[in-house]
Order: structure tokens, then sequence, then C-alpha cells
């Protein structure tokens, strides 16, 4: 299925702030002069095929006083659906991905984030998913962020 023109109208302005009102999509549908049923059809079809993984918020963990890390695993080709799904139990994992690097000095295959309170208690999980796994995570936590503003240009 190619997207419609409607369809493209809403997901770049999608890529933007939401406004945070009772009734977003009939403000976007203002916007965008679209009637509000449209815009909330078209987004349930951009989902249902997977063109839209999901509508959230990005938060920023540390503003709210939480800790997070990057972390990654060596992961055996045959154990990687059942070391992913321990990892994804875990309510601060926001990203889990399969990278398939071809730079030998970095055997790292799976890699996921993860949040929590603070920093004892995200140690604390990593740890549990080392003794469940019986596999070494190791933790990259940022050091310096640089944010970049990503807006897909939609064909």
């Amino acid at each position: 299925m190619i997207l419609t023109e409607t369809d493209r109208k809403i997901l770049h302005r999608l890529q933007s702030n939401i406004p945070l009102l009772s009734r977003p999509f009939l403000e976007l549908g203002k916007e965008l002069d679209i009637d509000e049923d449209t815009i909330i059809e078209r987004i349930k079809f951009m989902v249902e095929k997977g063109y839209i993984r999901r509508l959230a918020p990005i938060i920023n963990t540390q503003a709210m006083g939480r800790e997070a890390t990057l972390a990654a695993v060596k992961v055996p080709e045959e154990r990687i659906d059942e070391v992913s799904a321990i990892i994804n139990e875990y309510s601060g994992v926001s990203h889990n991905y399969l990278r398939k690097g071809k730079n030998k000095h970095i055997p790292y295959n799976v890699w996921f984030t993860m949040s929590a309170k603070d920093d004892e208690e995200l140690h604390s999980r990593l740890k549990e998913i080392e003794t469940r796994t019986g596999l070494t995570v190791r933790t990259l936590p940022t050091a310096k962020k640089f944010k970049i503003g990503v807006r897909f240009k939609i064909y």
C-alpha cells in the first residue's frame, strides 16, 4: 500500500509535538485541514499496517531524577530470542534490538536501554539479567548527550 497524501501529511505532523489537549487530533485536524475522525482512522490504519509503531512521549529520565544506561550483551545466536525475552520482562527497558556488526572488536549483538529509579536499582536489575542469562552485561552510561532533531521526509 502506498501512503496517501493525507497519510503523509499526518505522519509529517506527528513527528513534532502533539498538543496536550483532551482532543489532540481535533487540534491537528484544524491545523492540517483534515477532520478529526479521518486523522484517527488513518493513524489506526497506519499502526495496523506497521507504518507507525506507536505514539508515545520521549521521557527525559535524568530530568526526572532517574538513572539510565545503554547496555550490550554478547549472546550466542541460538539464544537471542530467549535472552531478549528475559530483557523485555523489565519495565525500565525502552529499546531492545539485535545489531549484527562486522567489527570484531565490538562482539556485542543484543543492545538495550534501561532506566530505574536510582543507580542501585539499575545495577541490581542488570545483575539480575546476568544471573538469569549467565551472560555478562556491558553497561555504557551516557557521558554527554548530543541531541538532534530528527524529522523524516515522508514520500
